[in-house]
């Protein structure tokens, strides 16, 4: 009897573990979950996705008044995991994206936004420094304080942090910004509501037929990359990237939607190809090589092939990189006049 009650501790232990790693959840909320299911993990899991909102989507939009441009952003975040889950910008001369309002839903949003990149006017180069300093440093500089303040729901706080970091991306000291916050549970992030159907229609709503739910994914798109080489002394051996590294890559897809979806990125300038920078998911050995997938953006991968050994270039934020350097400088003279103070002393 004791024997079957170590095993079932054990087996307890293992599914709390599995259930937090799996949905983000803390330890009290695994093992209720699981005492609510008789231990069985695929009810839990199932349960905790449907109940916690944890997930946390913020529409934006600003105007940089120095710059006259206006633009969009959504940053998708996993409070309990605190990071970044993925994010998309637009920035463009035309106001008119502007006056347009958060009625519609974060996915539809989401679409709307990079539906918008094939507009003319479309600034690419601005919108990769945007999502690049975005994830950079809200994953850095602000963690702590933009995960507490989301978690709070100080949203005034939110959107001081944001209207910095996209001030100092656009270079504009006069930008106005504006949000609004979706609070999401995971089912209701892997599959989003398309049309809203109202109980009173006899019909119903698609997130409560759990049949649909269970064969429903989010379609990806992979697209064939090739990471761009970089032999300089601040580069690093591919098998040293991690996950949510920032690296440059060229798309060399030649189907129709990979140049359609290229064209969308800003991968190409006329016929040009040009590099992107893109968040690394995950990196895998294969038979002496490395494929290397990266996130472009709302169902869009990459997938590189490179060679054991290739070395590439780590993405760093500029302003990050020079207050790193600032310290080492300061410790320098320090020293120096240390060294004066001591020669001195010896010679007196």
């Amino acid at each position: 009897m004791n024997l079957l009650l170590l095993f079932e501790e054990r087996d307890l232990r293992e599914n709390t573990k599995i259930l937090m790693e799996e949905t983000g959840c803390d330890e009290g909320q695994a093992e209720l979950a699981l005492q609510s299911t008789g231990n069985n993990l695929e009810e839990a899991i199932k349960s905790i996705n449907q109940l916690l909102r944890h997930i946390v989507v913020i529409k934006g939009k600003f105007i940089g008044e120095e710059k006259n441009v206006y633009g969009w952003f959504i940053v998708i975040s996993h409070l309990n995991q605190r990071n970044i889950i993925r994010l998309g910008a637009i920035v463009t001369y035309d106001p008119s994206i502007y006056e347009e309002g958060f009625d519609s839903r974060w996915r539809d949003f989401e679409k709307k936004l990079y539906a918008y990149r094939l507009k003319d006017g479309c600034l690419h180069e601005l919108i990769q420094k945007i999502e690049q300093n975005l994830n950079w440093q809200i994953a850095t500089d602000y963690r702590r304080s933009f995960f507490q303040n989301l978690k709070d729901r100080n949203y005034i706080e939110i959107v001081g942090i944001l209207q910095t970091i996209i001030g100092k991306s656009l270079e504009d000291s006069q930008v106005k910004l504006g949000i609004d916050v979706e609070e999401l549970n995971l089912s209701q992030f892997k599959f989003p509501q398309e049309a809203t159907v109202t109980p009173e229609a006899g019909i119903k709503s698609s997130l409560t037929q759990e049949g649909e739910l269970r064969d429903r994914k989010e379609s990806t798109i992979v697209l064939k990359t090739e990471l761009v080489s970089d032999d300089s002394s601040s580069s690093i051996e591919v098998e040293k990237l991690r996950k949510n590294d920032l690296v440059l890559v060229k798309i060399c897809d030649s189907r129709d939607i990979a140049l359609y979806l290229s064209r969308l990125l800003g991968g190409c300038k006329g016929e040009e190809v040009v590099p992107l920078s893109t968040v690394v998911e995950e990196i895998i050995a294969k038979r002496g090589q490395w494929v290397v997938r990266t996130r472009f953006g709302p169902g869009i991968m990459g997938e590189s092939l490179a060679e054991n050994g290739m070395r590439v270039r780590r993405l760093k934020h500029m302003k990050f990189a020079t207050e790193m350097k600032r310290p080492k400088l300061l410790i320098l003279w320090l020293m120096l006049i240390g060294a004066i103070i001591f020669c001195f002393l010896i010679r007196r």
